[in-house]
């Protein structure tokens, strides 16, 4: 595991996230398999199996299909994805057999380009906007609002906003975003307010029962995030923007936390270059998957010409610890 050279992520005591000037095309969440019927179990869209003793499990399998995607004339069989890292700007809907064929609500390209998305139970979705090469589509005013579509309608409105703003030399906001079911709670990872010097990012706990905002960690740049189901509580992974590795923080019933940060994946041990982050971290079938991208602290770079690379782990119910089961590379 890493050592850290660094202060260990601290639990709430009103911070925001730290500065993150990493490519922001590649930033861009990628896609999300929405199925045409009920979504499957895992937290992208694939199986899992979460009754496994030990094994850490999904806590959005209870994830369904928009009900304003029922319908959608996208070609024929297949399932449907939604994207935020194609050339289109905003949320892009389309066919996997057919991605030529897609479908864009007039709305979806309001908040600019975007980056993560996560499903709740009801089947709204919630995206943040993430800049790609200028700020002219992604305003700085804009870097903390957290963008829901509507469920019925397919409308996409500014949903929540988090304390902090953002600024030329830190234009990020929002990076990662995480639903746990049983408590329709939203973890949201972000790097607002940063600076080359200091740590003001965080994670925060969206109650979407009551619209609460509860810190859960402060001044710690968080990017990709993911939370897991273990035991009768869950666990917090975090992807930290300043250097490769992923953290883990135990959290109770209630979702809030009950120890320390602990370090759990060292990203330089399974491949990646030591500039190289999670921007996206997902349990798929048996596997932690993360997407990675290098960091570098300027929105300025040739992010078109850099393409994501992926890691995977493998949790050993033996040790309690997750273990390299594919090296970084592009998938």
């Amino acid at each position: 595991m890493p050592t850290h050279s660094r202060t260990a992520p601290r639990r709430p005591s009103g911070g925001l996230m730290v500065i993150l000037v990493v490519v922001g095309l590649l930033l861009a969440v990628g896609s999300i398999l929405v199925a045409r019927s009920a979504l499957p179990g895992g937290s992208d869209g694939s199986a899992t199996d979460g009754a496994t003793a030990g094994m850490p499990s999904v806590t959005d399998d209870c994830r369904i299909l928009s009900p304003f995607m029922a319908d959608m004339p996208l070609g024929s069989g297949g399932n449907l994805a939604l994207a935020t890292n194609r050339s289109e700007k905003g949320l892009v809907l389309f066919s996997t057999q057919h991605p030529d064929q897609s479908f864009q609500h007039p709305t979806w390209k309001d908040a600019g380009y975007l980056g993560p998305i996560a499903y709740d139970r009801a089947g709204h979705i919630y995206v943040a906007p993430t800049p790609r090469l200028s700020l002219a589509d992604n305003p700085l005013a804009g870097a903390t609002t957290l963008w829901r579509v509507e469920a019925e309608s397919g409308a996409l409105r500014p949903f929540a906003r988090l304390p902090g703003e953002a600024s030329e030399r830190n234009p990020y906001g929002i990076i990662g975003l995480s639903y746990v079911c049983d408590l329709h709670w939203l973890y949201v990872g972000h790097v607002i307010g940063g600076t080359p010097t200091t740590e003001h990012g965080g994670v925060v706990a969206l109650d979407l029962n009551d619209g609460t905002l509860r810190p859960v960690v402060d001044t710690t740049d968080v990017m990709g995030i993911v939370v897991v189901r273990i035991g009768s509580g869950y666990e917090l992974y975090m992807a930290l923007a300043r250097s490769p590795e992923v953290v883990a923080l135990p959290l109770g019933a209630n979702g809030m936390p009950t120890g320390a940060v602990r370090p759990l994946l060292d990203l330089v041990a399974a491949g990646a270059t030591p500039s190289e982050r999670v921007r996206k971290l997902r349990l798929v079938n048996d596997e932690l998957v993360a997407d990675l991208v290098p960091f570098n602290y300027s929105l300025q770079t040739t992010a078109a010409t850099q393409p994501n690379r992926v890691a995977a782990w493998r949790y050993n119910t033996t040790t309690g610890a997750w273990e390299v089961s594919r090296r970084a590379a592009l998938p």
